[in-house]
């Protein structure tokens, strides 16, 4: 009797209803083909969460921050704060979907994180609430501008005490007992802890402005991330040039990043658990520095925003490839978003030809929106922040 011959694919689907993205393998005649967006996952397909699934959800955090900043250089403006606030409702309900579905699907264990150590990922996320993670480290580690000048915002208003810490330590929301979280066996831990970043997402009390969100729900978000990234095996983080640019035009099959993955999907078909090599695995006690040097190594940006630039420009005149700086595309998104919100600002400006400078503001956006897409600095599957501003033609 022959061998059976696996020549299932991976394929990175995306669901309708939610916004997620999985990774699976699924056999070729089964018409499911790579960046498919489709209405549900089948039941009996594997799905692991690997480069970009997690920072999806990124796109929505930039959309509220960036209205929430809106809204701070408008502050009399009611009708003005009445739409940014829609807008803010509609992202926020996107990240509960998200997180609901990512919560309750590794709870069942039919989602895994590919390539990481549950056990470390563990003991990472308690040492960060035991002894905590520089701040400073984490802004850089995460091309983001939140834990310092969260810090900031509360030095300026309250003063002294965990104000001056230069410390970021994750602290469980209330009636999540600490005692019980450390209790909890890996893969319920981490179910749970994505429960306690949702719990807040859904507290109305945390949208009084861009401090508390940033406070309260996106420092939480960052540093699950950041844990995800320091306990996963670097060959899922998509950092190779060949991974870049996920579409269903491209023959991702020999990238690296599939090559782990399929070979991630088949060992949880076969029972094996992940578990990192002793060498080099990070302990209570040093953490932080190893995760620091290992992020820093991985996600090196450039030199200088002129570096990358000219490094583009060289791109498009010899036709080879950049390597993209980890957190680029969500930095363009956020300032992309930014603009969209000036073009509806203008909408509202009692003033001569404000409707012909947001229209042009709104083209503009698009194309280039479209041509980073093309570049494959952006995802094909990236959210155009400007497609709900023809409505308002």
């Amino acid at each position: 009797m022959g061998t059976t011959v696996d020549n299932r694919i991976v394929v990175l689907l995306k669901s309708l209803r939610t916004n997620n993205r999985f990774y699976t393998l699924v056999a070729p005649d089964r018409g499911l083909r790579n960046a498919d967006a489709i209405a549900d996952f089948p039941e009996d397909l594997i799905l692991g969460i690997a480069y970009p699934c997690l920072e999806d959800g990124l796109n929505d955090f930039a959309v509220i921050r960036t209205t929430f900043e809106t809204i701070d250089l408008f502050p009399d403006d009611d009708e003005l704060r009445g739409e940014m606030m829609t807008i803010i409702k509609d992202a926020r309900s996107n990240l509960i979907r998200r997180l609901e579905e990512l919560r309750d699907k590794i709870l069942s264990g039919e989602a895994h994180f590919l390539g990481t150590d549950l056990n470390e990922f563990k003991g990472t996320l308690l040492h960060m609430v035991h002894r905590g993670t520089p701040r400073r480290q984490l802004d850089n580690m995460m091309k983001v501008d939140v834990f310092e000048s969260v810090a900031q915002s509360d030095r300026e208003t309250a003063g002294g005490g965990d104000a001056n810490d230069p410390m970021f330590r994750y602290q469980f929301r209330p009636g999540r007992e600490q005692a019980s979280m450390e209790a909890c066996e890996p893969r319920k831990f981490v179910g749970e802890l994505l429960q306690d970043v949702l719990e807040s997402v859904l507290d109305d009390g945390n949208y009084a402005g861009k401090h508390p969100f940033d406070r309260e729900v996106f420092q939480r978000f960052i540093a699950v991330m950041f844990v995800n990234y320091a306990t996963t095996d670097q060959k899922f983080h998509g950092t190779s040039r060949e991974d870049y640019g996920v579409s269903s035009d491209k023959d991702m099959q020999e990238t690296p990043l599939y090559q782990a993955i399929a070979e991630a999907v088949r060992d949880i078909e076969r029972g094996r658990e992940f578990r990192r090599p002793e060498e080099g695995v990070a302990r209570p006690g040093d953490q932080e520095a190893e995760a620091a040097e290992e992020l820093a190594r991985l996600f090196q940006p450039m030199e200088s925003e002129e570096e990358f630039l000219r490094s583009l420009q060289e791109a498009g005149e010899t036709g080879r490839q950049v390597q993209i700086p980890f957190g680029t595309e969500g930095q363009i998104l956020e300032k992309l978003t930014l603009l969209a919100d000036a073009a509806r600002v203008v909408h509202h400006l009692d003033l001569p030809h404000a409707t012909e400078v947001r229209q042009m503001m709104t083209g503009a956006g698009q194309q280039l929106f479209r041509m980073l897409q093309e570049l494959e600095i952006v995802s094909s599957l990236a959210i155009d922040p400007f497609a709900d501003l023809r409505l308002l033609e």
